[in-house]
């Protein structure tokens, strides 16, 4: 138990006055038993210190006790730290770098991580959206490190509770695709007939299977068997001693050896036949490859993209190669396929994302619902004689 006492009063010349103003200490012993390190607080009153020592008893038997030294370490320390052990892609490490080296330090690294408050957290989101930044991308993608390296903070009982989950931020509503300001049929089929013939056939894997430009990048003949394909991986960019190169990375969503399985429509199929007979496949089997064999960087692909855009004459249209993967999803939707079936296609880490993106395309349900009614209420009369 908590023991309460003034230092005063144990010396070997004691105080003798029953009011002497001086402090009162708890000691106590962390989790361990006998075996548990010391600790010793200071406080002015009497009533603080046992109120304290009744705390720290009660956060022992219910292990909820947190060492005070535990969050004495400075933000820039704990977040470096925090981020070397752990097990995620490359291409996010580097974004979580970023955000921490050009923002998190910069405005809280040199506060204790147990003295960050909420108020801290709102103050720095507010400074970066004056500073340029989009709401976006301050409040949806940069609090998806900062909401993990708080709550490795709270785990690992450094801090009782994560000062982010308490900040007042404003909720960013993901942003509806405009299905009025997608390509038809039509022009996928110019802007595929625009691209560079051995690269057409991407056109058609992202317009016509809703895949990302990394995975069509990253497409070899082998994953596709029996009108289905199966990722597996993706290509992303990242810079090697000076030098951009396409590395492969797990999926999006997922782990290393996790996969999603796509059906391939027949014309998707006919293109890929078409293309293996004419251009046949680079390095490893991959069927999108440069001129000379090798991988393709997503960079140019985007360069080239557009090029094809132009080209076909929609120059005025801000179509990117992603507007093919919002067609699919779009086309897919509207023709009354399952939110959950174009979710898992799409390769969505929740079926919630689908329905915030693209739910407001669902074929309208008023007509069906009105049957469906209509047929259950048949045996009853509502037009009754009130005479």
């Amino acid at each position: 138990m908590a023991t309460i006492f003034q230092k005063c009063k144990a010396k070997g010349d004691p105080c003798r006055r029953s009011r002497c103003g001086h402090s009162w200490t708890v000691r106590y012993r962390e989790p361990g038993g006998r075996s548990g390190s010391q600790r010793e607080k200071n406080f002015p009153t009497k009533r603080e210190a046992q109120d304290y020592g009744i705390k720290a008893e009660n956060d022992k038997r219910e292990g909820k006790y947190l060492d005070p030294n535990a969050g004495k370490i400075l933000v820039r320390d704990y977040a470096r730290e925090w981020l070397s052990r752990r097990s995620i892609k490359e291409t996010t490490r580097k974004n979580y770098k970023n955000f921490f080296e050009n923002h998190l330090i910069p405005r809280l690294g040199s506060k204790m991580l147990c003295n960050v408050m909420s108020s801290d957290i709102e103050k720095m989101c507010q400074g970066m959206c004056e500073a340029g930044l989009s709401r976006r991308t301050v409040y949806q993608s940069n609090m998806v490190p900062l909401r993990s390296l708080f709550r490795s903070a709270v785990a690992e009982k450094r801090i009782s509770e994560s000062p982010v989950a308490l900040a007042s931020l404003p909720r960013v509503k993901t942003k509806r695709v405009d299905d009025k300001s997608l390509p038809d049929g039509e022009a996928v089929g110019a802007i595929a007939s625009a691209m560079r013939g051995d690269w057409a056939v991407s056109v058609w894997l992202m317009a016509g299977c809703g895949l990302r430009v990394g995975e069509v990048l990253a497409l070899r003949d082998t994953d596709i068997v029996e009108g289905a394909m199966r990722l597996r991986r993706q290509f992303v960019r990242v810079k090697r001693d000076g030098v951009w190169k396409a590395e492969l990375s797990p999926l999006k969503a997922r782990e290393e050896g996790e996969w999603r399985d796509v059906p391939v429509p027949s014309l998707v199929e006919h293109a890929l036949r078409h293309h293996l007979r004419n251009h046949g496949v680079g390095e490893d089997g991959y069927i999108l490859h440069a001129h000379h064999g090798g991988h393709v960087l997503d960079s140019n692909y985007r360069t080239e993209f557009r090029s094809a855009v132009i080209k076909a004459g929609f120059a005025g249209e801000s179509w990117t190669a992603h507007t093919l993967r919002h067609f699919f999803a779009s086309s897919a939707i509207a023709g009354g396929l399952s939110l959950l079936e174009v979710s898992r296609w799409l390769g969505h880490a929740t079926i919630q994302i689908t329905a915030d993106i693209y739910g407001h395309l669902t074929p309208d349900a008023g007509a069906r619902m009105r049957s469906v009614m209509d047929g259950v209420l048949a045996t009853t009369n509502v037009s009754r004689d009130d005479s």
